[in-house]
């Protein structure tokens, strides 16, 4: 398939591993010029090695605290001052905390809903006048089937991930008119370092071992295994196609069929 994504620019957060990484590598095989975004300056400085080395494509990156505004607004100017628009933004930052009430504190509520719900928030923000004004764009945010299936121990995920599928189906139909679409990717448990982590926390809560716990979320699976960051990535360079010009406020789960609700 032609995506049509080759020449156009694209802001990738949380880009220096796991499903941020995949798609960063990704879009680069389609010729898509890329900011890329973290906290880590030596992991952005990796990845962009990475991509400079496997593919023919501009990339620069900017090392940023999605919970603070001025770095992301630095990211964006970043993206303008070298590119002069962005096509596609790519809400990719943010992290999980496993943990019912009574184990997530205020403070763990507020540092969560600030980097990615409010993170994804302003992003889009700074991104949609540059849009507007270049006549249409991509917005797409990976957020997570934990909006879709409340779980106890996934209170916290499930909460900010419930208002980001809120916020995308708000935010598409206000933007229709500008030729901007909204999607979100809803990976399921998906074969990254953080998941590793995710995965010996679960197994402290239930008293079983890492492999075990693994075992376990990989038989929850109708496909037998865990997601591949590869196949969330391919979602998300769907979307930002233009294969995909007329699709805009969906949620689409790349989890194997796992997510139980029929949307």
């Amino acid at each position: 398939m032609n995506t049509g994504l080759n020449g156009k620019t694209a802001i990738v957060t949380g880009a220096t591993q796991g499903i941020g990484k995949a798609i960063a590598l990704a879009l680069a095989n389609e010729g898509v010029r890329l900011i890329l975004c973290a906290r880590t300056e030596e992991q952005l400085q990796q990845t962009e090695t990475e991509i400079k080395d496997r593919f023919h494509t501009e990339v620069t990156f900017v090392k940023a605290n999605l919970t603070r505004t001025n770095d992301i607004k630095r990211v964006v100017t970043k993206a303008i001052s070298k590119y002069k628009r962005v096509d596609i933004l790519v809400n990719n930052a943010g992290g999980a905390h496993i943990g019912g009430i009574f184990e997530i504190t205020d403070e763990i509520f507020e540092a969560h809903i600030h980097l990615k719900l409010l993170g994804y928030i302003r992003f889009a923000r700074e991104v949609i006048p540059y849009m507007r004004q270049q006549g249409g764009g991509r917005i797409i945010n990976v957020i997570g089937t934990a909006g879709k299936e409340p779980k106890p121990t996934l209170m916290l995920p499930g909460i900010t991930n419930g208002a980001l599928l809120n916020f995308t189906k708000s935010l598409a139909l206000e933007l229709a008119k500008d030729n901007i679409t909204v999607n979100a990717v809803n990976p399921g448990t998906t074969d990254t370092p953080l998941t590793e982590q995710t995965i010996g926390t679960l197994a402290s809560l239930q008293n079983v071992t890492p492999d075990e716990m693994r075992q376990m979320l990989k038989s929850d699976n109708p496909f037998g295994r865990l997601v591949r960051s590869e196949e969330v990535a391919s979602a998300v360079v769907f979307l930002a196609s233009e294969a995909a010009n007329f699709i805009s406020g969906i949620s689409m789960n790349v989890d194997g069929g796992t997510t139980r609700g029929t949307t």
